[in-house]
């Protein structure tokens, strides 16, 4: 019978390997690249690792021959097979050589690890007898069908010097395995808070990216309006950072505008001819995966409510005029009344259905020459026209006049 053990309670009796991180101060010494790296097994590594009953995961390794004590950074992987082909780097980075790893840490890396490996067994033959892990129940159905009770994991430290004038120093110890007792501890998986847009319109340089408004009371939509060219590509992410969340040609991709193609290029998304569009996003979550679908419509901008009569509908006659290139602005025909200045635009299907709901969902109005959106907010302050002046829109620079 396999004894049980807390790991924080066994720690103390794993081997302890002493690992000064002082740089060299008056003895010179010579920089050298390490060929070995040396993950000690724990002494109780044929015992269970209970996850849920335990505060940490101690791993005790000896520091790369780096030629002096160096400081370093140490990662720690994780992974459901010998040759990490669907590791999890824990994110917390350690300087010592004798660490205490989160058990709640390790156990999100290590369900991120078979959860990668059940998802691409699937992507390979969708009748595999795997099972991403989505939940406690499933962990506890992997825990339940293994010969013992436990599931292995694979475990290995990478080191690099801090200094990062130091380059080359990053070298991988090797792997012990361990028989964990799991639970699910992966968070929740959230719809995105923001949503950004980016491609050969601005360079593909987050910096100038274009950021999307959220559509109100419908959390999963994001819309903006840029002006791309035929056959320059973009994408989305929830992030302003390429950090694997983006997406582009891998999404479902929808167009509203008449004579008008989107399509996948290269990965990212091309339309078949220049032009100001509106792009939208929505976001599903399937399992723990987002499902994500852009969509075009024609960057139709309307003037809304007592300045132009009353109306409180999508009028032709209440159209901006559209700039012919990406340079200019939008421009509103003479205001018809005095009173307050509502702007939005209604996105439409192809089929006549309203994308965002009612007209108040894509709201917006601009203050001090500068537009400001609604998104998800209240009402916005009311602003002030008068009958027979322009409102002009530069939905790249965010400037807007009324005269």
């Amino acid at each position: 019978m396999k004894l049980q053990y807390l790991l924080l309670a066994a720690a103390g009796l794993g081997l302890f390997t002493a690992c000064e991180s002082e740089e060299p101060s008056l003895v010179k010494a010579e920089y050298k690249k390490p060929t070995t790296f040396v993950l000690n097994t724990p002494q109780f590594a044929n015992g269970v690792y209970e996850l849920k009953n335990a505060n940490a995961v101690n791993l005790t390794f000896s520091q790369p021959d780096y030629g002096y004590s160096a400081v370093c950074d140490y990662t720690v992987e994780l992974s459901s097979t010998e040759d990490f082909k669907y590791s999890a780097v824990i994110s917390s980075v350690y300087h010592e050589c004798d660490i205490d790893v989160n058990a709640n840490d390790f156990a999100m890396a290590l369900c991120t690890t078979y959860s990668n490996a059940a998802k691409a067994a699937l992507e390979e033959n969708p009748e595999a007898d795997v099972n991403p892990w989505l939940d406690q129940e499933d962990v506890d159905q992997a825990i339940a069908a293994s010969a013992d009770g436990t599931i292995p994991v694979y475990v290995r430290i990478n080191a690099k010097v801090s200094n990062p004038n130091v380059t080359g120093s990053e070298i991988t110890s090797n792997a012990i395995k361990l028989n964990t007792v799991p639970y699910f501890a992966l968070p929740e998986v959230e719809l995105p808070a923001q949503m950004y847009m980016i491609g050969q319109f601005c360079g593909w340089d987050w910096a100038n990216a274009a950021e999307m408004v959220p559509v109100h009371s419908n959390p999963d939509k994001f819309w903006c309006i840029r002006y791309v060219k035929a056959g320059e590509g973009f994408k989305f992410n929830f992030a302003k950072e390429w950090n694997g969340t983006e997406f582009g040609g891998n999404a479902t991709l929808v167009s509203n505008v008449e004579g008008v193609t989107m399509s996948e290029a290269d990965g990212n998304i091309t339309v078949d001819k220049d032009g100001w569009y509106i792009f939208g996003t929505s976001t599903a979550i399937s399992g723990r995966d987002y499902v994500h679908t852009v969509t075009i419509f024609p960057a139709n901008v309307y003037v809304f409510g007592d300045t132009n009569g009353g109306s409180w509908e999508a009028k032709p006659e209440w159209l901006f005029t559209i700039p012919a290139d990406g340079e200019g602005d939008f421009v509103s025909p003479a205001l018809a009344a005095n009173g307050e200045l509502r702007l939005c635009i209604v996105p439409t299907t192809l089929a006549g259905e309203a994308w965002a709901g009612d007209w108040w969902h894509t709201e917006f109005i601009f203050f001090d020459g500068k537009i400001a959106y609604r998104g998800t907010g209240g009402d916005q302050e009311r602003v002030q026209a008068v009958a027979g002046q322009v409102c002009t829109l530069n939905f790249v620079t965010g400037k807007a006049t009324l005269k």
